[in-house]
């Protein structure tokens, strides 16, 4: 009798939509006005013919049923026929089984939650002073987050100067690896300027990097670099304890 209607959407369900032994998917979009096309095999694990894989004598209502059929892609259909030696009976109710469990996990498991984390939480940051825009993008280019910190602003001269430095330099990071290098040296030029009116002003830049990681999710973890830029007044007792190697 042919495989019911029950048993076939049992199949592809617990299946997910892929071959049992590679893990293929078994669809194909439709492209250019073509229809899309199905590539899996409702393949039999006992056939009803006598000189068929795996033969063996059952009842006519268990051959298409879903206890006896597995999902495979056209090449893995043909290796299981043609090596019954190795593809047994029970072996392929083994495969069946593990990769039907195998899709209720991927489809079930939630992944952790993506953060952020120091991994040397505590540890101090080797800050360098800053006297140039070539010296602040070489440290803080190609970081992928910021912080910032200040002395509490004495004019709204000094608090614009101040915000104009650390928006710069946010921008600059955002977009440096997509600036050609002509547009780079200009934007150093343009740091450089932006960095001795600080100095002039009597503020001090320095500036360092925080190595974090970013986990979670479905990818490994990866480096997180985090630009830690800070500005002191010349006369800061703070800058006396910062860690500098200039």
């Amino acid at each position: 009798m042919p495989i019911t209607a029950r048993d076939r959407k049992l199949l592809w369900a617990r299946a997910g939509g892929s071959c049992t032994l590679c893990k293929s998917h078994l669809t194909a979009d439709a492209k250019d006005g073509d229809r899309d096309v199905v590539l899996g095999e409702e393949a039999h694990i006992v056939s009803e013919e006598p000189n068929g894989p795996r033969f063996r004598p059952m009842p006519k209502n268990e051959v298409d049923s879903y206890a006896n059929l597995l999902l495979a892609c056209p090449a893995d259909h043909k290796i299981i026929d043609e090596q019954v030696t190795y593809f047994t009976e029970q072996r392929l109710h083994a495969l069946k089984r593990e990769h039907e469990q195998w899709v209720k996990d991927r489809i079930s498991a939630t992944p952790p939650a993506i953060k952020i984390r120091d991994p040397e939480a505590g540890k101090l940051v080797m800050l360098q002073r800053i006297d140039t825009g070539k010296e602040l993008m070489s440290i803080v280019a190609h970081t992928l987050a910021a912080h910032h910190d200040n002395p509490e602003p004495q004019s709204i001269e000094e608090a614009d100067l101040i915000g104009a430095f650390f928006q710069d330099t946010l921008d600059y990071i955002d977009i440096w690896d997509d600036i050609e290098p002509s547009g780079r040296i200009q934007a150093e030029f343009a740091m450089s300027t932006e960095l001795t009116r600080l100095r002039e002003a009597g503020l001090l830049v320095y500036a360092g990097v925080k190595k974090h990681i970013i986990e979670g999710g479905v990818k490994a973890p990866e480096p997180w670099p985090v630009a830690c830029i800070l500005i002191y007044r010349k006369d800061d007792e703070a800058i006396k304890a910062q860690p500098t190697d200039k």
